[in-house]
């Protein structure tokens, strides 16, 4: 039978030494310097803030893009105006929510997985709430009132022309209550 093994076996090389030196400083110096963000980042990640910032971006989208420019067709139309922008609403308030949810279980599986030594991804996960983008219901409210305009400004522009062609003076060196009328609308217009 074969002897046993002597300590002297065991004995680490001077190699297996210096690893194993560097690498408990390394270890030393995430405990000190990267685990207390760690742990911040994780509470972070799991908290509110995120979902709350993400729907109320959302919320400011809708209001800039639908309410911005108020008209009076839309004040004539309102049960149209309402339907979309509750759409538009519900569906910005719902893929930002969704936008959020996703960050933030990104955030803490990158925070487990840099306590467990792995490399995280957060970079890409903070992007993804910059991701949030325009909803199809968006899209639609806004094309929905375009559309609308368009037809009450042809709509206008026909009568104006009839109201040109009854009232107005035909002369434009003898301009009339009308013409005058209709050349300071142009004028507020832009037309």
């Amino acid at each position: 039978m074969g002897s046993k093994p002597k300590r002297s076996d065991y004995k680490a090389s001077p190699a297996e030494i210096a690893n194993a030196k560097i690498g408990a400083e390394k270890a030393e110096f995430f405990e000190r310097n990267y685990q207390p963000l760690n742990v911040a980042e994780l509470k972070d990640a799991l908290s509110d803030d995120v979902t709350k910032l993400a729907r109320s971006r959302a919320n400011a989208d809708v209001m800039q893009s639908l309410t911005s420019a108020p008209t009076y067709q839309q004040t004539q139309n309102a049960g149209q105006f309402s339907r979309d922008f509750s759409q538009a609403y519900q569906g910005q308030l719902g893929k930002a929510t969704a936008g959020a949810e996703t960050l933030q279980n990104q955030r803490a599986a990158a925070a487990v997985g840099v306590a467990q030594g792995q490399s995280a991804a957060s970079g890409t996960a903070r992007s993804a709430l910059a991701d949030i983008g325009t909803s199809r219901q968006l899209d639609r409210a806004k094309n929905n009132a375009l559309v609308r305009a368009a037809k009450v400004d042809a709509g206008m522009r026909i009568a104006g022309a009839a109201g040109d062609k009854a009232f107005g003076s035909g002369d434009p060196t003898k301009p009339n209550a009308w013409d005058n009328m209709r050349n300071a609308y142009n004028k507020a217009s832009g037309n």
